[in-house]
């Protein structure tokens, strides 16, 4: 199935793009940072005195070997506020696609949609869709949701609860895993420390991404072709002004041109097309 490009949907696409390339940018800047002090080893001398006019060098203010071991490292550092801010924006869309299953007329276990807690969000949208995302994204999910809470309520050490959640994992999860991560967690026992790293940054970045892609897909069948046709009314005649007082043959070719551009999937007709704008005017 291809993607409907809904506004929330295109909203979250931008903020997460804008929130990976940052991070990639942080690591390679990281990287890049590790290569050139290496031209500075052995000197005495303070960041600050190497590099002057770099604002807020003087936080960093110690040598070169020192803060070459921490950039080297910097991808753990970097992986604990990566990770928490990935889900986060996930989380938020999904809460996103609840709001829009209700005014939908769907009912939610929780009227209050900020009370679904973030560990049965995924399950309250297949639960009103009678659809399912995918056991192993949803896996990952829940185990990066489960190390995130253990970095931020655990004092950063394996809880029982993550424990027991990997415990559970089948060979399957665990290859899935390590196809993106690049190592396996499954090793780690109660009361380890949690380490988040690069392959764990790729993991929160890949999951989120098919678990957003599913919940459009669920959506496109939960929601009635009536209410998708007033959604793209709705979307062009705030994207494209003036777009409902052209006149009929014109204002139809614009709409129904912006429906084939980003609506394209649901394969709208000309007839529902013309009815949701008849019922906007």
């Amino acid at each position: 199935m291809k993607i409907v490009r809904f506004p929330e949907y295109r909203q979250y696409e931008r903020i997460r793009t804008r929130a990976n390339d940052a991070v990639m940018g942080l690591l390679a800047g990281a990287g890049m940072a590790t290569h050139l002090l290496q031209q500075t080893d052995g000197s005495d001398r303070l960041l600050s005195e190497i590099f002057p006019t770099v604002p807020h060098i003087k936080r960093l203010d110690m040598k070169s070997a020192s803060a070459r071991a921490i950039l080297t490292s910097g991808d753990v550092h970097l992986g604990a506020m990566t990770v928490p801010y990935v889900l986060g924006i996930h989380e938020d869309f999904i809460k996103t696609c609840l709001g829009i299953l209700q005014q939908a007329g769907h009912t939610l276990s929780n009227a209050k949609i900020r009370h679904i807690k973030a560990w049965k969000q995924h399950e309250e949208i297949e639960r009103v869709t009678g659809g399912r995302f995918s056991m192993i994204e949803l896996q990952q999910f829940h185990t990066l949701r489960l190390m995130r809470n253990c970095s931020i309520h655990a004092g950063g050490v394996v809880d029982p609860e993550l424990a027991n959640f990997l415990a559970a994992w089948d060979a399957a999860s665990e290859a899935g895993w390590v196809a993106r991560a690049g190592r396996s967690p499954r090793t780690v026992r109660l009361g380890d420390k949690v380490e988040f790293g690069y392959g764990e940054i790729v993991a929160s970045l890949a999951c989120t991404k098919a678990l957003a892609r599913e919940a459009n897909f669920l959506l496109q069948t939960a929601l009635t072709r009536d209410l998708w046709s007033d959604l793209v009314v709705a979307d062009a005649a705030a994207e494209l002004p003036g777009a409902l007082s052209e006149p009929a043959p014109s204002r139809q070719k614009r709409i129904k041109g912006y429906a084939r551009f980003h609506y394209s999937p649901l394969s709208l007709t000309d007839t529902e097309i013309a009815d949701a704008i008849a019922r906007a005017v």
